[in-house]
């Protein structure tokens, strides 16, 4: 844990020197001035109001495993957000996955399997706002553009090739159980039996992806989640005077959630930088939109941090409860 936090303090550090190498501070609070606080509550709502998107969408790909209200999902989703916002390496998926376990009685590696599977989903939102890059980014630094358009190529291919492995996984998972367990390899290593009882329990939670109908499910509320973040960063971008085209707010979201798959602590640092590659295309200033990366940070941080506070004291769990909830064991 001290290892990876202390590369993570190493990794921020040196995105945000890349974010502020060239900004003037006095043009940031220009900027920051502008912003009014009824507009910047407004923000932290909507971002509040994805929780619970991201809790009904959680509850379809749970529903295999346990029929569990939405409002019982909140909890455990909130804490293992919070989680993720204040240590790296995304521990807050771990925890969220024992968290629910261990109140709905099922199996920790299967309510893990939805979280990879909740995870994977988001990708394939992300890329569907990414799509449009080609076509509507014309202007700013060629080799970066260049990227892009490589990315927006890429990536669809590589995500269905995951989720159609899955895919075949969740319809094949009692064949693949049987080879495994049974071969004579396995049979003689209790660790490697271990592993298959793990993988086992793990492939339970793929059985939402027996069911087209679930899955449409989860792709409408995955896209409906990810438009609302864009639609959080425009309400946001209009507040600082940015007149941009209207895919500028989605392009942005598409750079912040690169940005946040680099294990930093509150994700500082690549996050920062994240908006001044993406504002960078369309020729804003660096201080402009290191002061919206602030604004949005802050948002996001009160949005996450106080549910998710809020929740872990109403369960009496502590940061020794969480860390240990982080290298917890399946049952």
């Amino acid at each position: 844990m001290i290892k990876r936090l202390a590369l993570g303090v190493v990794l921020g550090a040196f995105f945000l020197w890349l974010a502020l190498r060239n900004v003037h501070f006095s043009e940031m609070a220009d900027t920051l001035r502008r912003v009014s606080l009824p507009v910047f509550g407004l923000f932290c709502l909507m971002h509040l109001g994805s929780l619970g998107l991201r809790s009904m969408r959680w509850r379809i790909l749970v529903r295999p495993l346990a029929d569990v209200p939405a409002p019982r999902l909140l909890p455990p989703l909130a804490i293992g957000f919070m989680v993720n916002f204040l240590f790296p390496g995304r521990a807050g998926e771990v925890v969220r996955a024992w968290l629910l376990s261990r109140r709905e009685k099922v199996s920790t590696s299967a309510v893990f399997a939805t979280v990879v599977v909740e995870r994977l989903f988001d990708g394939l939102a992300v890329i569907c706002f990414l799509a449009p890059a080609p076509f509507l980014l014309g202007a700013g630094d060629p080799a970066l553009l260049a990227r892009i358009r490589i990315g927006a190529l890429l990536l669809p291919v590589a995500y269905a090739a995951i989720i159609t492995t899955l895919i075949l996984i969740s319809h094949h998972r009692e064949r693949l159980s049987g080879f495994f367990s049974a071969h004579p390899v396995v049979l003689r290593r209790p660790l490697l039996a271990r592993g298959v009882h793990l993988f086992e329990r793990f492939c339970e939670g793929l059985a939402i992806l027996r069911s087209w109908r679930s899955v449409a499910g989860v792709i409408f509320f995955s896209l409906l989640i990810w438009g609302w973040g864009g639609l959080a960063n425009a309400l946001m971008m209009r507040e600082i005077g940015l007149e941009l085209p209207g895919y500028a707010p989605f392009f942005l979201l598409v750079l912040q959630a690169v940005g946040v798959l680099i294990p930093t602590p509150g994700f500082v640092g690549p996050f920062q930088y994240a908006h001044v590659v993406a504002l960078g295309v369309y020729g804003v200033p660096e201080a402009v939109a290191i002061s919206l990366a602030l604004l949005i940070h802050a948002g996001l941080f009160i949005a996450v941090l106080a549910p998710g506070f809020w929740f872990a004291a109403r369960e009496h769990l502590g940061v020794r409860d969480l860390t240990q909830a982080s290298r917890s064991n399946d049952r």
